[in-house]
Order: C-alpha cells, then sequence, then structure tokens
C-alpha cells in the first residue's frame, strides 16, 4: 500500500488485552503441538518395538519334546514377568527370578496322560531326574531362540516406527533428509546401547536364588492343603486322577529336590493363624494340621467380631478344642477380644494364652507372656484395645492406634515399676503393667495422646534379656516397635490384624530378621460382613524348623471360598474341607529363609514339650 503526501501514516497502537492473551494462548498451542509431536515420536520409536518383541515371542513359542512329553516354551514381555511351569491343574511360579519384565512359562502341549502315568509311576525319582537332565539340556537353544525372536520383534518394531515417521514427514510434504541413512543408522546405535544397559541390569539383577520362593495356584496348589481328599474328589467326578497323581507327583518331587538343596530336614511344623472373627473355618485349621503334621498352632487373636466372650458360641469352641486336642495353640488377644474372652480361651484345653489383658477404670492394661516349646522360647502380648473401648483403647484411627501400641509395648517390656512382675508372679492370670504414662485416655478417640518415642530400648540391665525366637502379638505396629526395643533379640515377630499377608519380599530382612504378617484365617469373619467390606481370602501359613532350631522356610496359603456361607455357618463348615469348595482359587506359595546366627549347640523336637506360661520379662 503507497502512501500520498499528506496521508497520515496508521499509529502502532498497543494490542489490547484480549489480542494479548489470543497472542499467548497461539503460543502455547505451539508448543504444546511441538511437545505432544517430540512425546510422539519417542512413544513410537519405544513402544513399537517393544510390541514387536512382545507379539514375536507370543506367535513363535519353542517347542521341545522331553523324555517323550512335548513342551511349548513362551516368552512375555511385561505381562506375566515370573519363570513358570503351567498345566492345565494349575501353574508352579518362581517371580523372582529376575529384575526385567520377563517371563519364561514352560507347559506340555498335546500329552499322552497314560505315557506319562507309566513313565512317573515307575520310578518318580528317576524319571524326574531324567526329566530335569534332558531339559538343562536344551536350555540354551531355548534362550538363544527366544534371544533370537525377542531381537528380531524389535527389529521389525524399529522398523515399523521408522516407516511411520517418514511417512508422516511424506505427507506434511516436509523434504527427505539429505543423510537419512546415517540418522536412521544413530537411532539404530542409540537403541543398541539402550538394549546393552538392559541386558546389563538383566545380568545383574538375576537371582541365582530364584528357588527359593515359589507359588502354586489351581489344583497343584490344592493337592498341597488335602491331597486325600482331592484325590478322591477327582476319582469320584472325573477319570483325571491318572493326571493329578502324574503332574502332582512330578512337581512335588522337584519340590522335594529344591528343598534337599537347600534346607535340612524339618524337625518342627509351627501353623500361624490369625484373625478368626467367629468364622467357622477351624475344621479346615484342622485337617490342614493334620495333613501338615504341624507340632504348633501360633494363633495372633481377633477370635470375636466385638469382644464380648457369649460371642463364642458352644458350636465354635467345639471346633476349637477338636483343633487342640490334637495340636497344642498359644493365642495372644487380639482388639476384637476383651479380657473375658482371654479368659474364655485360658479354659480351652489344649491352649496357652500368653501374656494378659485386664480392665482398668480407664482401658485396658496388657502384660507379656512366655512359654518354652520345642526348644523355641516364644512370648506374646496381647493387643490393648477392646473392639468398642472407651477413648484411645477402642479407636481405629492410626494416628491414635500407632501410639498407644507402641507405649503399651515399652511399658511391657521395660517394665518401668520393677515391682509390677514380683507383684503378678504369683497369679499370671491377673499379670498387668502401670496404666499409660500420660494417665488420660483421650476421650473420643479421635486425637492422639502424646506420642510414644518409636526408637526405646532396654536400658534396665536388671530386666531379663533372654533372646526370643517367636514373638507373637495382633498389631504388625506392635511387632515393629518390639524390635525397635528388643532389638537383635528376637529372630521372628508375627502378627495379624490387617487381613492381609505381608509380601514375599518383606518376609526376611538383609540382617535374616523374620517378620511375618498373618492374612485373617476366617476370610474376614462377621467383621468384615458388618463393616459391608469384601471378603479376604483365608489365609494361613506353616513354618517349617531345622533340628538345629534355624527357621527354613514357610508355605504361605491363600484360599478363596465359592460359597461364603462355610464361613459363618457351623452347619456347612464341613464343605470346606472338600476340594471343589477351592478349584482354582488356591493360592500356595514357598520361601526359603536364610540362616539366622544362633547357638550352634541349640536342639529343636517335639520330645521337649511345651513349658507352663510365665511373665515376661522378669527381674533378677
Amino acid at each position: 500500500m503507497s502512501h500520498q503526501p499528506g496521508d497520515q501514516l496508521p499509529l502502532p497502537f498497543p494490542p489490547t488485552r484480549g489480542e494479548r492473551a489470543r497472542q499467548r494462548l497461539g503460543r502455547a498451542r505451539d508448543v504444546a503441538a511441538r511437545v505432544l509431536s517430540v512425546v510422539m515420536r519417542w512413544v513410537l520409536r519405544i513402544a513399537l518395538p517393544l510390541l514387536g518383541a512382545a507379539a514375536a515371542l507370543q506367535a513363535f513359542p519353542y517347542h521341545a519334546t522331553v523324555q517323550g512329553i512335548p513342551f511349548e516354551v513362551q516368552g512375555s514381555l511385561f505381562s506375566r514377568p515370573v519363570l513358570s511351569a503351567d498345566t492345565t491343574l494349575g501353574s508352579w511360579e518362581f517371580p523372582d527370578f529376575v529384575g526385567l519384565p520377563f517371563g519364561v512359562h514352560i507347559s506340555p502341549e498335546d500329552v499322552d496322560v497314560l505315557q506319562i502315568t507309566r513313565a512317573a509311576e515307575g520310578n518318580l525319582p528317576a524319571f524326574v531326574e531324567r526329566l530335569q537332565a534332558d531339559f538343562a539340556a536344551q536350555v540354551p537353544r531355548i534362550a538363544t531362540w527366544l534371544l533370537a525372536e525377542f531381537l528380531i520383534g524389535l527389529a521389525v518394531g524399529l522398523a515399523v516406527a521408522a516407516a511411520i515417521n517418514m511417512s508422516v514427514r511424506y505427507l506434511r510434504g516436509r523434504p527427505r533428509r539429505p543423510s537419512e541413512l546415517r540418522y536412521r543408522a544413530r537411532q539404530l546405535g542409540a537403541a543398541g546401547l539402550a538394549l546393552a544397559a538392559v541386558t546389563v541390569y538383566g545380568v545383574v539383577s538375576y537371582n541365582p536364588d530364584w528357588v527359593r520362593e515359589s507359588r502354586l495356584t489351581g489344583s497343584l496348589a490344592a493337592a498341597q492343603l488335602f491331597p486325600d481328599q482331592l484325590s478322591q474328589y477327582y476319582t469320584q467326578r472325573s477319570k483325571a486322577l491318572d493326571v493329578l497323581g502324574s503332574i502332582v507327583g512330578i512337581q512335588a518331587e522337584l519340590q522335594s529336590q529344591v528343598e534337599d538343596d537347600q534346607t535340612p530336614q524339618p524337625a518342627l511344623q509351627i501353623m500361624y493363624i490369625s484373625d478368626m472373627h467367629l468364622a467357622a473355618n477351624y475344621p479346615l485349621v484342622a485337617q490342614y494340621a493334620a495333613t501338615y503334621d504341624v507340632d504348633l498352632i501360633i494363633n495372633t487373636g481377633d477370635e470375636g467380631a466385638f469382644g464380648p466372650a457369649f460371642e463364642l458360641t458352644p458350636g465354635y469352641l467345639d471346633a476349637l478344642r477338636a483343633v487342640t486336642a490334637e495340636t497344642p495353640m498359644l493365642w495372644v488377644a487380639g482388639n476384637h477380644d476383651s479380657p473375658e474372652t482371654e479368659q474364655v480361651m485360658r479354659s480351652i484345653p489344649g491352649v496357652t494364652v500368653l501374656g494378659s489383658k485386664t480392665a482398668t477404670s480407664d482401658g485396658f492394661d496388657v502384660s507379656a507372656g512366655l512359654v518354652d516349646a520345642f526348644g523355641l522360647t516364644i512370648a506374646g502380648l496381647p493387643d490393648p484395645r477392646v473392639y468398642g473401648g472407651p477413648g484411645e483403647y477402642g479407636a481405629d484411627a492410626p494416628s491414635v492406634v500407632e501410639p498407644l501400641q507402641r507405649r503399651a509395648v515399652q511399658e511391657a517390656l521395660e517394665v518401668a515399676d520393677p515391682t509390677a512382675v514380683a507383684a503378678t508372679t504369683d497369679d499370671p492370670a491377673t499379670t498387668a503393667t502401670a496404666p499409660p504414662a500420660d494417665g488420660s485416655p483421650v476421650a473420643d478417640g479421635s486425637q492422639p495422646p502424646p506420642e510414644a518415642s518409636s526408637t526405646a530400648t532396654r536400658t534396665d540391665e536388671a530386666i531379663d534379656t533372654t533372646p526370643i525366637d517367636v514373638f507373637a502379638l495382633h498389631e504388625p505396629v506392635a511387632a515393629e516397635e518390639v524390635r525397635e526395643v528388643l532389638e537383635n533379640d528376637v529372630r521372628l515377630t508375627v502378627s495379624g490384624h490387617t487381613h492381609q499377608q505381608n509380601s514375599s519380599d518383606e518376609l526376611q530382612d538383609g540382617d535374616g530378621a523374620i517378620t511375618l504378617v498373618e492374612g485373617s484365617t476366617g476370610a474376614g469373619g462377621l467383621d468384615n460382613i458388618v463393616r459391608g467390606q469384601d471378603r479376604p481370602p483365608i489365609s494361613f501359613s506353616i513354618g517349617f524348623v531345622s533340628e538345629a532350631c534355624q527357621f527354613t522356610r514357610i508355605m504361605r496359603f491363600q484360599i478363596t471360598p465359592q460359597d461364603t456361607a462355610v464361613l459363618t455357618d457351623p452347619a456347612t463348615a464341613a464343605d470346606v474341607q472338600a476340594p471343589e469348595a477351592f478349584g482354582d482359587d488356591v493360592t500356595a506359595s514357598t520361601v526359603f529363609f536364610r540362616p539366622q546366627q544362633i547357638d550352634p549347640d541349640r536342639t529343636c523336637d517335639v520330645d521337649l514339650g511345651i513349658s507352663d506360661e510365665r511373665p515376661w520379662p522378669t527381674t533378677d
């Protein structure tokens, strides 16, 4: 546009507020578009190669024949990062194999059942040994196959990502890069470096002790519970007994070889249960204890639902007596167990109550107790709360409960007033410690009391410092405080309350100390019905102790019943013994423990018996 002499030039007026806002919005959109473009390019560069590798692993399994049995070996990426042996009867999984999200899965295909049965029944240990040897000989070929298809899938994914990138550039009308091949070579080199780094991490994270942790699912897991009943079930309802016997026998023989390599023979079997909450599951406990020749049951409390003793009906107590008539039980009171419930439990033959819970004017006092059981020193401390109790003694809020639990442990184990022990030695049923240090419970349970120290230690040298093999409590927070107070004097703590087993990697720390949190053996019982919560699985564990008193391994079970009526109706409690009540809802995990530093001259044996419970700690 030309301007004539005398025309007035337009003045450069500043942009309005709206124009500035539109300009900023436009710049933001441009930046977001560029960022999104970069992100999408890298997502394609990373995701497509990984998807290609995962697809190749799934599409092209390795096929092998071992001892006449055809097997399929398939790799997986991200979807199932475990080493597993899969059958139609369930799976045997080893989750702690390598730190990469990579899995290897071995499964038989087109199996001739009669051929397996004949081969296995003749000489099962020899058959398993030949099976292992033949399979080990093929491991290099299997590894090469899986690696090759992983790399091929990765290369195909990279090629697809490059093709998509070039197509997008073409559609946008951008010219071809003059050094396209060099650019793609650099990308391929970067991918190679990333793959090398991942490979190094895989080598570093490989766990040579991966066999120390495993889990079984389906009928393989159910067979660990009740092999006789399961066998009968399959005999009556199908023709699959030969399959079951062969597969379970092979798995059991392989498991026994792992155990022979990892652990000495057990001298004791200890069953851990918790949080029955009035569920009619003691027939299950009895059957399980008989199957595994359990020598001792440790029950970490919450027998009731609301606390009063009349909750424990005659039928419920009869089922409990049937268990303890065969297997002795050590029991500590939980937060759903009142002092009256504790007295009922003391009256059950075969039950030894550890510690004591007594009512006070403003709450409850608890004290610890101790027994010598089969060569192990086992202590226990009740939960200081009771459901519906006053103030902090009936609270659920963690900000209130945790300081109370820590303070109760400190008062019970440090014994601030040494005369408290002497005054109650003659009557274990009334053993008590001093009331809370601040002397004032919280009125409504919503405000925490003065917080107890979480790093307290026992400084009074006059107090008995007997090393404890097992310390039973109800609250995991209390178990944590016990470790703080007693430091290295406790080898294993067991608690419950959470209705959930702690994970396998939390069981043993770097110093060898074992922390066991048991789930609910009553599947939450009436407690979950009242709260309107989904039922957790029926959970329990069995630990194995060697003749030298080492905790060698633990088997942990989780069962989700198909019919929850068996949990609360004593009339149908017997049904829980049948395998069909479990189906594929059974999981059995095995974890091996590292040896702990203990006196080499110790001996554990059932012939050593169980002593009377006594207050603990005691003064010299």
